[in-house]
């Protein structure tokens, strides 16, 4: 059984005074329509209102300057070895390299030029673990998107140690095999 304190018989009777309810507004949730949006003018050429013409983005690399090596014609997928072993292999090696298990050289005929320099400039600045034997990692899965003009975008599921990552990877057919362009997530 249990015995209620006064306070608390005081709160049960309905007797404490409480603010009163009241009802408020609901707030606007939406913008209003372009229709009902004051006119306004502005000097010619300053924009009016917020700046909705910002750069955009490149999707397409710019073309290379006349002292750069010319563009390679990518190879049809079709006339390219299956895309899954080849991207298999190219996780498992990357995970390898960062980890310290293999060398960076090793990656340097399945890479493009850009994406192994920039490799090579993240692995000189990262420390290298002292007195502790690197493990490479393992692969999970793989999602593979392949496009028939010679592209394929590979979605992989990593373990490194004890935690579990993803890497996406964008290959593009070079002269008859796979080359990995982009990197992201490590």
């Amino acid at each position: 059984m249990s015995v209620l304190t006064s306070e608390q018989s005081h709160l049960l009777s309905g007797s404490a005074s409480l603010p009163a309810l009241r009802l408020l507004p609901v707030p606007v949730s939406e913008p209003p329509y372009d229709d009902e949006l004051p006119l306004l003018s502005a000097a010619p050429g300053r924009p009016i209102g917020p700046l909705r013409s910002l750069s955009r983005l490149r999707l397409v690399p710019d073309p290379p300057a006349d002292d750069a090596e010319p563009i390679r014609p990518r190879t049809p997928t079709d006339a390219l070895p299956a895309a899954r072993p080849v991207a298999h292999a190219l996780v498992q090696a990357l995970l390898e390299v960062l980890a310290g298990v293999r060398p960076i050289t090793q990656l340097r005929r399945d890479t493009s030029t850009e994406l192994y320099e920039r490799l090579e400039q993240i692995l000189r600045y990262r420390p290298s673990p002292t007195g502790v034997r690197p493990t490479g990692g393992a692969v999970r899965s793989l999602h593979i998107q392949q496009r028939p003009e010679g592209v394929a975008e590979i979605c992989a599921t990593v373990q490194r140690g004890g935690r579990a990552g993803a890497l996406a990877l964008r290959l593009e057919g070079v002269d008859g095999r796979w080359s990995c362009t982009a990197l992201a997530g490590f």
